[in-house]
Order: C-alpha cells, then structure tokens, then sequence
C-alpha cells in the first residue's frame, strides 16, 4: 500500500521539514502545496529528498475562501497521475502524534475506510448552518463586499431575497478539510465536481467551504458506509473565530491518548517546545520497535 501525503502550507519552511522528517517511510511520498501569494524559494531544500514533490498548478488561498478546495482538487490531479492507495490532505501546521509505521499499519489494516468527518449543520454542528445557508462574498475582491453581504442577508432574513437552496437533495456534513481518504474517493470527488458545476458555484458563496464539499460528496455517495471519523486530533475549546487552538506542551498526554494519528494545529513561533515533544517521543518510539541507521 502506497500513500501520498497532500500538504497544504504557506509559512514556517523548517516546521514543515520537521514534519516531512519525522513522517517519513518507504511508502509515503510528500506533495507540497505553497500558496501562490507566498514565495516557494524558501521551501526548495525539501525536494532534495526523492519522495517530495511540489504541486505546480498553484492557486492564491485566502482564509475561509474557495482557494483551499481548489488547491486540494489540484494537488489531486497530479498525484492521480501516479499510483497510491490513499491520499492524506493534511496542513503543514500539522504534526503526526504516532510513529510511520503506526500511521501506515494503522491505515493498512482498515483498508478502504475513509477517514474524513461528516456532523450534520442539522444535527451535530448546528452552529455552522449560517455558513451553508446564507450568503458569503468572501471570494469576491470588490469594495464594499461586507455591506453588500450584509445587505443581501438581511433581504433574506425578510425574505426579500430568494433562499439558498442547495441544487441536489443532499444532507449536508463536513467539520474539518483534514482526511485521509482511498484514491477511489478522490476521483469520485474530483469527477463528480467537473459534472457539476452548479455545486461548485453554491459553495463559492459559502463561508469556509472547505469544510463541508469533500464530507458532503462522499457522504451523499455509495462511499457513505466506509466513512469514519478524522484521524487528526483537533482542539476547539474556547474558539468562536473559526480557528482551532494552537496546540502546546499542556496538550502533549491528551493528544498522545487520543487514538488519533495527527495533531492540529502547531507553531513553533508559539510554542516549539510541543514539537520538540512529539518528535522526541516518535523517535524514541521508533528506536525501540523499528532501528533504523542515522
């Protein structure tokens, strides 16, 4: 089994190598993504090892906007072009918590489980309804975009405005735009979306639709009965701004107990010291059940 490790990053160069490093195994390769509004040069040292690759078609990404989804449906294109059993999207602030050869076992022994969370904005994660059903201009660079947001939104509180009606009878589910997924679901992903692009243009008036497109695909799809939780470990206590809590060395055991094979999200501005931690603790772990030379 072969698996392709899609990172999505725009800063910390040396972080990202930290992660490349301490991820790194005979049957992983690495394909990197570097927004387009950032310089690429500093990030070059990593494709000196034979298993990193930087995806070409590069597209700018802005918080919360349609950028990320394209740059993930583009790292799929190229990737499909070689042979892997499944692609894990991941971000370069994130970190493994298990060593190599826990995350590949691991995935190797579920084969053909997906791995992506799908709470229903019904159900589960109410609170992200307002994202799905009102109208967002966060991809349109126009002056005067909140007010004209605002505006509209308020037209449809009235009813002034027609409502947002997805196009397909679809239940709507998502949380998190970090999963680890089989190659056939990316394909189906990827043609169901060239067949229909009037779901593209919904979520383009969607806030942060990066979290809901991939889940609602698949879990609207014959791939429903495969689908598991997230493999990636993420802290939202006490978040209201969208952002998950930059994770540090009070979250070491927690998140090593957890089960999850990922941690999200880290910065060594913040805090390097956790990093330091996870590291220490894969290599030691490595050590013990795997040597390998230095």
């Amino acid at each position: 089994m072969r698996i392709a490790h899609l990172i999505l990053t725009h800063k910390n160069p040396q972080q990202l190598g930290r992660l490349i490093n301490v991820l790194d195994h005979p049957n992983f390769d690495f394909y990197i993504h570097v927004d387009k509004k950032i310089d690429q040069a500093p990030f070059a040292f990593l494709a000196q090892k034979k298993n990193v690759f930087f995806i070409n078609n590069r597209v700018r990404i802005y918080w919360a906007g349609y950028g990320t989804i394209q740059a993930t449906l583009n790292g799929f294109e190229e990737i499909l072009q070689k042979k892997y059993d499944y692609i894990n999207v991941t971000s370069g602030q994130d970190f493994p918590l298990r060593t190599p050869d826990d995350i590949y076992t691991f995935i190797a022994e579920r084969n053909g489980l997906e791995f992506i969370t799908c709470q229903s904005i019904d159900d589960e994660w109410k609170d992200a309804a307002p994202r799905i059903r009102k109208y967002h201009l966060i991809n349109w660079h126009i002056p005067g975009k909140h007010r004209l947001e605002s505006l509209t939104n308020i037209m449809l509180e009235k009813k002034l405005f027609p409502a947002r009606k997805f196009p397909l009878d679809y239940k709507i589910v998502g949380r998190s735009n970090w999963f680890t997924v089989t190659t056939a679901a990316v394909q189906y992903i990827s043609g169901f979306l060239k067949q229909h692009p009037e779901i593209v243009r919904y979520f383009k008036l969607c806030w942060g639709a990066d979290e809901f497109i991939f889940a609602s695909v698949l879990y609207n799809s014959s791939f429903r009965d495969r689908i598991r939780d997230s493999l990636v470990y993420v802290d939202w206590t006490g978040k209201t701004d969208g952002h998950p809590r930059i994770l540090d060395v009070r979250d070491f055991e927690k998140m090593k107990a957890s089960g999850k094979l990922f941690g999200r999200k880290f910065d060594q501005d913040t805090d390097s010291r956790i990093i330091d931690m996870l590291e220490q603790s894969i290599q030691n772990t490595s050590s013990k059940v795997d040597p390998r030379p230095s």
